[in-house]
């Protein structure tokens, strides 16, 4: 307002001058100043105060013409860019929009931003390479995809590839995959939101996602394209073929726009390795003593030690009077030999788990032993210790800003097992209240907590009714991962809520090739899970199941295509139609 009053009062004493100079000057008068000379007097007045010593600035500014009126408003956005379809919306709102004038042509614009040009401006550099993800529900057991093949469905050269004929993706995925897939047939391609994709990842259609490296959810199973994929500890951006390439092309030198080099940062990445039972005794140890102690891992030790972190949940103590092996031992009193820790090294333990019941077989002098052996190699443990308040408290690793914590617990004994006050042992679940609050203040700092559980044993493929009920109650407080470390035969898993539950992962190194509870068979002892987790940037991301089946009483092997097929279809089968 206060501007608009002076620009009136400019135009009033410019006009009285103006006036005053059409008429005969008088005799002896000089002349009028110039006219940009009286436009700096007027300033004076209106600015102005103080002598002109203590502001020579405003005396000596001259007068600069416009083409405009004085009171129109200027123009913030006189810049022009064009931003192609497809920009992912993490990008496009890192564009300030109150320096652009968004543009619907790419001629005649300051600046450009193209998703891979087929021919690029000598003014133009890379600004991004943005990774997009190849997914589908999470119980899906086909793995990889070939590019050749995605290609061909997304155009619509074939109608269906390996069970799959539709391909969901968000509008600006669209928009972008036609850039790098080539233009869609659209009878293949459904566009949905991104939670639509994540509600149909718990079902049972048989469809395909595509979506942008950060909006995946640990519910989508990630397929391989090529044998690559984004959550493999091995990728490498430049092998990988579903990534768009966002050039900026501008004739301005500084044009104020930013965008982050990529999607996907590997500095932020965790690759966390959990299994099964694993006890270094009887037929397994028998194994070890005649083709050495790194003989069991051999098949799955590429696996194991790939993983930034190997969890191993190992039940029997080190015992420096453990006896030789016998494959035939009638009792289940179990110890290793020290050496048979040479395996845990071979294959990268890093994480110990102690809820195992065969803790205190061999007496005190043995889980002593057992604890200085990990605590010599620097391996974390958990769910146990030298005394009840060790036993109780996390593991806590922070890798690559990913804050996990590991916790656990056996509540079914024997009673000798469980740690005390002032004896070690296995850590006792009691009411779970301990660990309930436990799980809630770890949360509440940052930490993802992991909890695993020596729970009651059985050969089933799902869990009891209290089994699911201790589990989802920890899943309830905050634990992202909760895994049954007691199962001898794999379970099936679930989600509940944020938190990924698996009821059983059968064993690792165990010599149950074959199990019989009185005269009944107990199939499926051969058949194992490794769960692979994936965290980026503070947030579980995806889950892989790997599969192995049981050889020689001691060495698990990578299942076969048929193997892992008919495998997943029954677990999968009992997940899905589980509480129904």
């Amino acid at each position: 307002m206060r501007k608009n009053k002076q620009k009136l009062v400019l135009i009033t004493l410019l006009g009285v001058v103006l006036l005053s100079g059409c008429r005969m000057p008088l005799i002896g008068v000089e002349d009028p100043p110039a006219f940009q000379e009286m436009y700096v007097q007027i300033q004076r007045t209106l600015a102005y105060s103080g002598t002109e010593d203590d502001n020579p600035a405003i005396l000596n500014t001259p007068y600069q013409p416009t083409d405009r009126p004085l009171n129109e408003e200027e123009d913030d956005k006189s810049n022009q860019i064009f931003i192609q379809d497809g920009l992912p919306e993490s990008l496009r709102n890192l564009i300030d929009k109150t320096d652009y004038s968004i543009s619907d042509s790419m001629t005649d614009v300051d600046i450009q931003i193209l998703i891979n040009p087929e021919e690029s401006s000598p003014n133009a550099i890379l600004a991004s390479e943005w990774l997009y993800v190849l997914a589908a529900p999470f119980y899906t057991i086909t793995d990889n995809i070939s590019f050749e093949n995605l290609r061909t469905l997304w155009q619509g050269e074939q109608n269906s590839i390996q069970g799959f004929s539709k391909i969901l993706v968000t509008e600006p995925t669209h928009a972008a995959l036609n850039a790098i897939l080539g233009k869609a047939d659209q009878n293949n391609i459904e566009i949905v939101n991104n939670e639509e994709m994540i509600s149909k990842s718990l079902g049972k259609e048989q469809v395909l996602f595509i979506t942008p490296f950060e909006e995946l959810d640990k519910v989508m199973k990630v397929i391989r394209i090529d044998g690559k994929s984004p959550i493999d500890s091995d990728f490498e951006k430049k092998e990988y073929p579903l990534s768009a390439a966002i050039w900026i092309a501008s004739d301005t030198p500084d044009s104020n726009i930013h965008l982050p080099a990529s999607n996907f940062d590997p500095g932020q990445r965790t690759v966390l390795i959990m299994t099964g039972v694993t006890a270094l005794t009887r037929a397994t140890a028998h194994r070890m003593e005649i083709n050495g102690n790194e003989f069991p891992g051999k098949d799955v030790r590429d696996w194991l030690i790939s993983a930034d972190l190997t969890h191993i949940s190992n039940e029997v103590p080190f015992a420096s009077n453990c006896p030789p092996p016998d494959p035939n031992q009638p009792d289940l009193i179990f110890c290793s030999s020290p050496d048979r820790i040479e395996l845990l090294e071979y294959i990268g333990a890093d994480i110990i788990e102690l809820t195992g019941n065969h803790l205190l077989d061999y007496g005190l002098a043995s889980i002593n032993l057992t604890l200085e052996m990990y605590e010599e190699r620097d391996w974390h443990y958990y769910a146990g210790g030298w005394n009840l308040n060790e036993a109780q408290t996390p593991s806590l690793i922070t890798h690559n800003n990913n804050k996990l914590a590991f916790i656990g617990c056996n509540p079914v004994g024997p009673p000798n097992v469980w740690a005390t006050n002032t004896s070690p042992g296995a850590t006792p679940c009691g009411d779970f209240r301990w660990m309930i609050e436990e799980i809630e203040d770890l949360k509440a700092e940052g930490y993802l907590p992991i909890v695993t559980m020596q729970y009651a044993e059985d050969y089933t493929d799902y869990p009891s009714g209290k089994m699911v009920s201790d589990f989802e109650m920890l899943a309830n407080a905050g634990a992202i991962v909760v895994n049954g470390s007691q199962a001898h035969t794999p379970k099936m898993m679930a989600f509940k809520g944020e938190s990924f539950i698996h009821y059983g992962l059968g064993n690792l190194f165990f010599d149950q090739m074959e199990v019989y509870y009185g005269e009944v068979y107990m199939p499926n002892t051969r058949e194992e899970f490794i769960d692979r987790f994936v965290f980026y940037d503070g947030e579980l991301i995806s889950i892989e199941l790997l599969t192995a089946m049981l050889e020689d009483y001691a060495r698990p092997r990578p299942m076969t295509e048929s193997e892992r097929t008919s495998f997943l279809s029954r677990i999968f089968s009992t997940a899905i139609n589980f509480g129904r």
